[in-house]
């Protein structure tokens, strides 16, 4: 008897299983993105900054490397910092068989860079307003007489009276900029009533949705560098930059000693790294001709450094007095970049309006449907930033020549701020005191490329 009711229970179990299973499955279907179809077609494409979240991700299976993520980050152990990663996106206006490609190429880092910061600020809080108005109107009322329709707007508009004459009317209507559309569309007071009709619409039926959003932010911002650059074209297509941009309370830090150095309160790392110059891609072309910003590093002595990139192309090649030009514009814009990562202010305003509207016309006694969405965007990130008595000194100056992928040279200087040149400044100081010192060949471009820019420290 026992034998059968354990039979029976295992018997019982395992319908209980099946029909449980046979539930979910029901309940999946009838729920959408649980169980999609086998027709659904669906499936992801590339979205802009995926190349530079792919880096992040691939970085966070290194165990021994801190993880870190868009957004905050929180320190995990001692000695560490808190950290905010943002990535951004610019692409350049030129083609890479311009003259004016590396130009171009800094000005797409430029604004990558700038919306990584209008991300971080918005971060830090924004005002934002959003509003939206859905409406629905059906009118089947009989077609009025459209001079009458103009004459009433005239009243309404000017406060005209019912004894002006008719001339004084229409003189009226021609200059008011309230029925200059009506001009426009050919509207002649003089017309029939039936060519009129031809002229005024009218909506027998619609449904419009509108939704308006605006949102602003403003932040000032110290210690906010390029971590991590990557480019690419493709065929038919300009260069698109992506960088990470990074900021720690300890970049902070470093920024507010720029401003105002302090070698008693400035921190020095225990473990002692090497040289800068070590550090740089000074022997690698290709990736120095990708690297833009400024960026932290540590030098030999424990110190934090502020290195920064500057890229320009001369006017023409061949001409050595035009490359000199461009190198000295290459020094102002990494001079530029390191002045924006110690101080700088950023304004973001971000103004959204939005139409969808369906509907019936009456165009001249036929009806005729209509449907439209329209959009109106306008996104403004402004970036302010000034340094005074500031000690940058140039370490490095390389021209990458012309090559297939584009055909121009590149000149790029790096400067940099450090306590060396704190040091090496008060000594010059000091001195003056004492009264001891004075004062490619052009051919076809390969228009894919794809490359990606030295990594700066990644001890935040």
């Amino acid at each position: 008897m026992k034998k059968i009711m354990r039979h029976a229970f295992k018997i019982v179990k395992f319908v209980t299983v099946i029909l449980f299973s046979l539930t979910c499955g029901l309940q999946a279907q009838e729920e959408p993105g649980l169980d999609v179809s086998k027709n659904d077609v669906a499936e992801f494409g590339d979205s802009p900054g995926d190349k530079a979240r792919g880096w992040l991700e691939k970085r966070c299976e290194d165990s021994n490397r801190r993880c870190l993520e868009e957004g905050f980050n929180d320190p995990i152990k001692e000695g560490q910092s808190t950290v905010y990663v943002a990535i951004g996106t610019g692409s350049a206006a030129m083609p890479n068989n311009s003259q004016n490609i590396h130009n171009s190429r800094q000005a797409a880092f430029d604004k990558a860079m700038l919306n990584a910061k209008a991300d971080f600020a918005r971060a830090l809080g924004s005002n934002i307003a959003a509003s939206m108005r859905a409406s629905v109107t059906q009118n089947t009322m009989p077609d009025p007489d459209p001079t009458k329709m103009v004459k009433e707007s005239v009243k309404k508009s000017t406060g005209a009276v019912a004894d002006m004459s008719a001339m004084e009317k229409f003189t009226t209507l021609i200059n008011l900029k309230l029925n200059k559309q009506l001009k426009q569309n050919g509207y002649d007071e003089n017309a029939a009533i039936e060519e009129k009709r031809k002229i005024i619409q009218k909506v027998i039926e619609s449904d419009v949705f509108e939704s308006n959003i605006k949102q602003t932010s403003q932040a000032a911002i110290s210690g906010f560098q390029s971590w991590k650059t990557f480019e690419k074209s493709v065929e038919g297509d300009k260069i698109e930059m992506q960088v990470v941009g990074i900021w720690s309370s300890k970049l902070a830090q470093l920024a507010a000693h720029i401003k105002k150095y302090n070698p008693e309160t400035f921190p020095i790392k225990k473990e002692k790294t090497r040289k800068i110059k070590d550090q740089l891609p000074l022997k690698n072309a290709g990736a120095l001709r990708s690297t833009f910003g400024a960026r932290m590093y540590y030098n030999e002595l424990g110190e934090m450094e502020v290195v920064s990139f500057g890229h320009a192309a001369p006017l023409k090649e061949g001409k050595k007095r035009l490359l000199s030009n461009a190198c000295k514009i290459a020094r102002t814009k990494a001079n530029a970049n390191l002045t924006l990562f110690v101080n700088e202010t950023i304004y973001f305003t971000d103004n959204f309006y939005e139409k969808d509207a369906a509907g019936t016309l009456l165009v001249d006694g036929k009806e005729e449907e209509f449907d439209f969405n329209g959009q109106d965007w306008k996104e403004t990130i402004e970036s302010i930033g000034t340094l005074e008595n500031t000690k940058i000194t140039p370490i490095a100056r390389k021209v990458v020549k012309p090559d297939s992928h584009f055909n121009a040279s590149d000149c790029i200087v790096v400067v940099s701020w450090s306590p060396k040149n704190q040091r090496g400044r008060k000594a010059v100081e000091d001195a003056n005191k004492q009264g001891t010192g004075t004062s490619t060949e052009n051919g076809e471009v390969n228009e894919k490329y794809e490359s990606e820019g030295a990594e700066g420290s990644s001890d935040f």
